[in-house]
């Protein structure tokens, strides 16, 4: 898996200009039925039963590299269970003063001279297991690397996904901050009109088009029932009439089929542009920090990042142990580690209701310092835990 830069980072980030008192996300956000979200999982799977068609995807997995197709489906704006995160503050600041288009094709800062509020959620990068009280390492649990896909979006958004279940939301350290329109402009500005982070292409065109679609293919039905239906060949038969009265039509042919003639069209202009070296030149991408483009992989910013870790944790936990710290009162008794309480949902800070701001960091957004000490103000605790 090729991973965003920042892997060992302690916190990754979520900016947003509105405070919504239920973080969840986008097939969730809505009163729907477990129909109307299998229509959903639907549109995910004909849109990566497209992407498998391309060449640059192809050539990633014969060489054995993974592709993160319910990712890319989130980050090309489909309905998934997956929040998007960060763990760039930039990124974060960019969507939290900067408003998307109606239409999805692009951003635009704020058009009023007022004052504006903006949110940034900061959530730790190990995700506690609520029933073993244990902080539970990247991978192992719901939070992971999108990846440095073969395309431009996820990787400039230098991008993680946070998979909840229904009923689920994320909860994490939430901050607000004053800004003006000048504000929104500058940051809009640094990512040359967002277009770094918002990147068009084919792929999105196809994503815009499957977000109201009712046609599906045969293979993207079977595969649906097979993710994400329990039960036997009745239950399959009886969901799929559901789905029949709902308004989906199925088919032999996806309408996202490419022919073998416009496959081949779409290969040469692959490896004129490079091929898989030119994927290398995607995933080896440079990126916006401090105001200059840097390489994404430097050892000074390597350092940099481990320099934030190690005040948090001083260094990786041994396996199946919940901290680097353990002790245990006799040799042959319990071996006991520490670990933090995990945040629960009345313990975050919600908004004013007249200035509709939470506790906010010192200084502004241009020289933003969060204070990682703060789950203490949010009553979260050093625990003593067994060895799993």
């Amino acid at each position: 898996m090729l991973l965003p830069t920042a892997l060992d980072l302690s916190f990754v980030f979520r900016g947003q200009t509105a405070f919504y008192k239920r973080c969840l996300p986008t097939i969730y956000r809505k009163d729907v039925t477990n129909d109307e979200i299998l229509i959903e999982r639907l549109r995910c799977i004909e849109f990566e039963n497209y992407l498998k068609q391309l060449p640059q995807i192809t050539d990633f997995e014969q060489r054995n590299y993974k592709i993160d197709y319910l990712g890319l489906a989130q980050h090309y704006g489909l309905k998934t269970d997956v929040i998007d995160l960060t763990n760039s503050i930039d990124v974060a600041l960019f969507f939290a003063m900067c408003n998307m288009s109606e239409d999805g094709r692009y951003f635009f800062p704020q058009k009023e001279d007022k004052e504006y509020i903006g949110y940034i959620y900061a959530i730790e990068t190990a995700e506690s297991d609520a029933k073993s009280n244990r902080h539970l390492p990247l991978f192992d649990g719901k939070l992971y690397a999108i990846g440095m896909q073969p395309f431009y979006r996820p990787g400039n958004q230098r991008g993680f996904g946070l998979h909840l279940q229904k009923g689920e939301m994320l909860t994490g350290l939430l901050y607000s901050f004053s800004y003006t329109i000048r504000d929104s402009e500058e940051i809009y500005n640094f990512f040359k009109n967002g277009n770094i982070l918002w990147h068009e292409d084919t792929i999105s065109q196809v994503a815009r088009e499957l977000k109201t679609n009712m046609l599906f293919s045969y293979e993207t039905l079977n595969c649906c029932l097979k993710r994400y239906v329990e039960g036997g060949k009745k239950e399959k038969l009886s969901t799929k009439h559901r789905l029949i009265d709902l308004g989906c039509k199925f088919q032999k042919k996806s309408l996202w089929a490419i022919d073998n003639k416009k496959l081949k069209r779409i290969r040469d202009n692959y490896e004129l542009q490079g091929g898989f070296d030119g994927i290398n030149e995607i995933v080896q991408r440079k990126m916006m920090l401090g105001g200059k483009m840097h390489h994404c992989l430097t050892t000074d910013f390597l350092a940099q990042e481990q320099m934030i870790r190690f005040p948090i944790s001083g260094c990786a936990a041994p396996i199946d142990y919940p901290s680097p710290y353990q002790y245990t009162h006799d040799k042959d008794e319990i071996i006991w580690g520490y670990a933090r309480r995990k945040i629960t949902t009345n313990e975050q800070t919600e908004p004013d209701a007249i200035t509709h701001k939470v506790e906010k960091w010192k200084g502004n957004w241009r020289d933003l310092k969060i204070d990682y000490n703060r789950d203490k103000k949010l009553k979260m605790e050093l625990v003593r835990i067994p060895k799993s």
